[in-house]
Order: structure tokens, then C-alpha cells, then sequence
């Protein structure tokens, strides 16, 4: 197989959300963020699972890659791997994964396959390579990026910047394969306590990550923050970030920000007496996020003339800004990302390989995010069949998946959706979801509190057949990969109110038949019964996990959860009466079983 085609690898190594992405012959075959194999959220360390995943996928080895290329926005990683032999930084590596990595043959590689880009330049492919669009723009905005110093592609618009300065926004114009950097916004550095210098960086990302560490004692909450935000007062709350003469400004955060969770982790957060302070303080920062992007879009459209947008960053998950910037900022055609956050940077680095080192033409465009392994009826059947799962459920064979799921779907019932090839990014798009009626309010309330165990604010969005959402979304646009807002037609906000936010928008999947035809079958069937071509969609996880992967993880997620049904392919499991004696037994040794791994692991470094 290997000597039939020409494979690049793209890894966003070491710092959090590591992940890979193959390529087979310019095409994306398997990409997948190591959250999803160890089951730790945004999972930080050495890439050695997500690497041997896609590896194993395709049937291939190391030896049969053409090309490797790297991103770590810390350092350059042939320069962090250097420091990481004589420094223990245990939130990048433990003392394991450190054992682990120094035998593995990409670590402290040599090999002239082997290379590393910047981060931005990253963000900037995994935006437009795979893009439906010859030409446009493109706006890259997150967090923090790599320092001017350690940017060596050139272009990229470093000459008289400090070299300490680190990336916050870039703006490109591509045509076909070519790459012209416009504008880069840099990060200056800044004095900090304890290594927290980034959420005071002069930046858009860095000012929304600090409103969700104040707020969730988290900077990784900004969906959290975003969702929050309707809640809020308008102008409660003095502004945080805003365009002045085209440049963005930031004042200093003072003593009016002296609610902060952290202090108060012993109180219930939806209790807390500052939880007005914060819904105000959320409103703030998605405003000004919301004005500033508008503004920065409209100076790319002016600047180069362009009908097309392209999008990736952290601040690309903004699905609200998003929304407004594909209403107003002039483009005709937005495409964002669905990896937009730095588990898309793996994608990024691959089209790097192929686009500006291989010197190869594009011809892939990425019009849905099945990315994963595609899981054997013979590994749902072994994984169903375990002791402990046979005792609390039952499974069967369906005949018609789609008919009868849309029956339990349209009587109430919370489905644990499991189907093809895991998406890839933060959505989960259809084939690892939990699925549910939208029609009754109760079912948002349902789902919060008996199966995503999360806060009672935070919104579920929508799934649709892409031919009827006209009829129900204002405005609508295209939206494969859920990362636009849109305002759900008041005709309807009743109908399905368990997916219409506070504000009266919702964050819009659309479905078409070519790219999800399961999905799609199960739209119809539960539009027939129900005269409702929309179901809820939402992550098959629950608070603090990442999405579900495998068919054992699905199984284990549907028996510690209130999900009623799971479908598993065609196979479909319920629940047994048993269930509720056997459960909290099964629940204690796996929690034992848990507490004794951890301080194994404890004890080793």
C-alpha cells in the first residue's frame, strides 16, 4: 500500500488538544485528537497514541511517511524536546509519558522529513487548503500563537518586531495554493504572578480566556462564557477590548474585577451571590469579542476585495460572532474550520507538507468532519457483550434503525447516538450524539440535569435537513459544521424550545444526505412522525469528558448517565430493571479501580 501513495503527517504536539492528522495523496484519511484516546480532556503530553492511530488506521508504519510536520505554539518543538530532558513540566509531560517519548523515534528526531511551521501559518492551511473556494481571505484569531522570534517561514511580517512578541492575529489573501500575509496583531510581552502573563496580554483571545478563568476558574470555558452571555446586562459592565483607528485596545483589568470563582470553589456556582457579576461580565467580553471581529472582518473584505472568507483560531468557535460576521461583514461565503481551536493546528501542519513543501495542487475540500475509525460490527458486538454490560442492558438488532429510533426519539426518549467514523474538533456532528425531542422545554432541563450533569444555562443546539431550514432559521447560511448563531424564526420557537436559546438563536447543524445519509434517514423519519425536521444534537459526553470515541466508551457513557436508549450502528441497547441495584455496585469498583491507577501513576513519577 505504502509504495501506491504519498503520505504526510501533521501533529500539534506537546501543549493542550495534541492531535494528528494524515494525509493520503493530498486527501485527509484519518485525523484524531489524543482526548479521544486517553480520555482527558484537551490532553496535553507526548503524541505518541494520536500518532499510532491514524497509523494503525491506514495500515502503515513511520517508515512508509513521506513527510512530518509539527506546531507547538510554547516553542519550536525540536527546542521544547531539548528542554523537556532537563526540566520536568508535569502539566506538558509526566515522568510516563517521558519514558515513553525518549524511546520513540520521532522524539529528538533528526530526519529531513521531519520539520516544524508556525503556529498561525498552521491555522492559516487547515483554513483554506481544504476550503470550496479558488480564492479569498483569511482571518486566524486565538489565544496566543508562537513567539516573532521562533517564525522562520518567511512572509510572515516579523522584521522590527520584539522578538518576544507572540502572535494574536494574522490576516492572509490565498489564490489557489499561494499564501500572502496581509496583517499580523502581536501579543507584547507582560509582566505576570505565577506564569499567568497570557490572560494579561493586550489581546482578543487572551481577554476572553481571562473572562473564563475569572468566571469558571477555567481559561478553556469560553463556550461556557459565550453561552452565558444573553443572560447579561448590556453595558453593566465597562468594556474590556476595543478598535481604535484600526488598532485594538485593552485597559488594564483593575479591583472591579474582585469576584473570581476560584475563591468561592466551595459554593455552588449557579448559587454564587456574584452570578449577576458574571453574567454582565460574559455579556462585556462577547460584545466587544463580537464588535471587534465585525470590524477587523470589514477591513479584510475592503482590504482585498474578496468574496470568500476563511476562518481558524481558538475565536473561530464563536459561533455567535460568526453569525454576524457571515451576515455583516460583506463576504458572500464563509467557511470556518470545524477544528478551528489547536486540534485543527495537525491539519494545518499537513497542508503545509503538501501545499507549500511538496509543492502539490489542492483538490480536497473538506465538506464534513468524519475523520475517525469506522468501528466493526464485531468489536460493538464484543464490547456489548462484557459481563458487566450484559447484566445491565440488553441489545438486539434493528431492522430499521432510523424508523424505530425516530419512534423512541418522538415518545421522549434521550438517545445515545453512535454511528461510522468519529468527527473530528469540538462538534459533535451526528455520529457521536446524544439526540433528542426539541419539542418540550422540560427536555433542556432533562438533559443538563440527568445527563450531561452541567450547568442549567448552557443551551443544546439544533439539527436540521439542510432543505428545510430556510423555513425555520432567519437569515440562514449553510452550516455543516455548527459554528454559526442564527435566530430561530418566532413561528417556531415554540415548537422546538429546547434548542432556542435565551436571546431566541440557536447554533445551526445542517444536514444533507450526501454528507451524513444515516442522520439524514433518522431526520426523516422523525419529521414524518413529527412534522419537525429538527432534532437536539449535543456531545456524546458528559461535563469534563471529552467525546465518546469507541463502542465501549459509548456503552460506559450510556449506563453512568440518564441517556434511555443507545444505538450503536444498527444494534440498539436498553437499560434491563436490574440497572438500578447493579449500576452504583458497578460505579464503586470502577471509581476504586480509578483511585488505584491514579496512584500508581502518582507513585512512577
Amino acid at each position: 500500500m505504502a509504495d501506491k501513495h504519498t503520505y504526510v503527517l501533521g501533529i500539534n504536539a506537546y501543549d493542550h488538544d495534541v492531535s494528528t492528522c494524515l494525509l493520503r495523496d493530498g486527501e485527509i484519511a484519518y485525523a484524531i485528537a489524543k482526548e479521544r484516546i486517553t480520555r482527558r480532556k484537551h490532553a496535553a503530553g507526548f503524541f505518541q497514541e494520536a500518532v499510532d492511530y491514524v497509523l494503525a488506521a491506514e495500515g502503515i508504519t513511520l517508515d512508509d511517511l513521506d513527510l512530518i510536520v509539527r506546531n507547538c505554539y510554547v516553542l519550536p518543538v525540536e527546542e521544547l524536546e531539548v528542554r523537556l530532558l532537563s526540566i520536568g513540566v508535569p502539566e506538558i509531560m509526566d515522568e510516563r509519558e517521558r519514558q515513553k517519548a525518549r524511546k520513540h523515534p520521532l522524539h529528538l528526531s533528526r530526519s529531513n522529513k521531519v520539520l516544524t511551521v508556525s503556529h498561525h501559518l498552521a491555522h492559516a492551511y487547515s483554513a483554506f487548503a481544504m476550503c470550496p473556494f479558488d480564492k479569498g481571505a483569511i482571518m486566524v484569531v486565538d489565544g496566543v500563537g508562537n513567539y516573532s522570534a521562533d517564525i522562520t517561514e518567511p512572509g510572515q511580517l516579523t522584521d522590527s518586531v520584539n522578538p518576544l512578541a507572540r502572535e494574536s492575529e494574522s490576516y492572509y489573501a490565498f489564490d489557489g495554493s499561494s499564501l500572502q500575509t496581509l496583517k499580523k496583531v502581536w501579543l507584547e510581552p507582560t509582566r505576570g504572578v505565577l506564569s499567568d502573563e497570557f490572560y494579561y496580554m493586550a489581546g482578543l483571545g487572551a481577554v476572553y480566556s481571562r473572562v473564563s478563568s475569572y468566571i469558571f476558574a477555567d481559561w478553556n470555558k469560553c463556550g461556557e462564557v459565550m453561552g452565558l452571555a444573553p443572560y447579561g446586562r448590556p453595558d453593566a459592565v465597562k468594556p474590556l477590548a476595543a478598535m481604535q483607528n484600526g488598532d485594538l485596545t485593552v485597559p488594564p483589568w483593575d479591583a472591579d474585577f474582585d469576584k473570581p470563582w476560584f475563591v468561592e470553589r466551595d459554593l455552588d456556582w449557579e448559587a454564587s451571590p456574584s452570578m449577576k457579576h458574571w453574567e454582565d461580565l460574559a455579556w462585556r467580553v462577547q460584545d466587544d469579542t463580537e464588535k471587534v471581529l465585525l470590524a477587523r472582518a470589514r477591513w479584510l473584505r475592503e482590504k482585498t476585495g474578496a468574496k470568500n472568507l476563511c476562518m481558524a483560531g481558538g475565536v473561530a468557535l464563536n459561533c455567535v460572532a460568526n453569525g454576524r460576521i457571515a451576515r455583516e461583514a460583506g463576504f458572500e461565503n464563509v467557511w470556518i474550520q470545524p477544528a478551528a481551536g489547536d486540534d485543527g493546528i495537525a491539519i494545518g501542519c499537513a497542508y503545509y507538507g503538501h501545499l507549500a513543501v511538496q509543492k502539490q495542487p489542492r483538490k480536497y475540500v473538506m465538506d464534513h468532519a468524519y475523520t475517525g475509525v469506522a468501528y466493526s460490527d464485531e468489536r460493538v458486538r464484543a464490547d456489548a457483550a462484557r459481563p458487566m454490560v450484559r447484566v445491565q442492558a440488553t441489545s438486539r438488532k434493528s431492522n430499521d434503525i432510523c424508523a424505530e429510533t425516530a419512534q423512541l426519539l418522538a415518545e421522549g426518549h434521550v438517545i445515545g447516538w453512535f454511528q461510522g467514523r468519529s468527527e473530528f474538533g469540538p462538534r459533535a456532528l451526528g455520529n457521536r450524539s446524544i439526540l433528542a425531542d426539541p419539542r418540550t422545554a422540560e427536555m433542556k432541563t432533562k438533559l443538563n440535569k440527568q445527563v450531561k450533569h452541567r450547568q442549567a444555562f448552557r443551551p443544546f443546539a439544533p439539527v436540521v435537513l439542510a432543505e428545510r431550514a430556510n423555513e425555520i432559521f432567519a437569515d440562514h447560511r449553510d452550516s455543516p459544521f455548527m459554528l454559526l448563531a442564527e435566530a430561530v424564526r418566532p413561528e417556531w420557537r415554540d415548537r422546538i424550545p429546547a434548542i432556542v436559546h435565551v436571546d431566541g438563536t440557536a447554533r445551526v447543524q445542517t444536514i444533507r444526505e450526501d454528507q451524513n445519509p444515516v442522520l439524514y434517514r433518522l431526520l426523516q423519519a422523525f419529521d414524518r412522525l413529527t412534522g419537525v425536521p429538527v432534532l437536539l444534537n449535543t456531545s456524546f459526553n458528559i461535563k469534563g469528558e471529552p467525546i465518546v470515541e469507541t463502542p465501549a466508551d459509548a456503552i460506559n457513557c450510556f449506563l453512568g448517565t440518564g441517556i434511555d436508549y443507545l444505538i450503536l450502528g444498527d444494534t440498539l441497547m436498553q437499560k434491563k430493571p436490574a440497572y438500578r441495584v447493579v449500576r452504583p455496585v458497578a460505579s464503586f469498583f470502577s471509581d476504586v479501580g480509578d483511585l488505584v491507577r491514579a496512584t500508581l501513576s502518582t507513585e512512577v513519577r
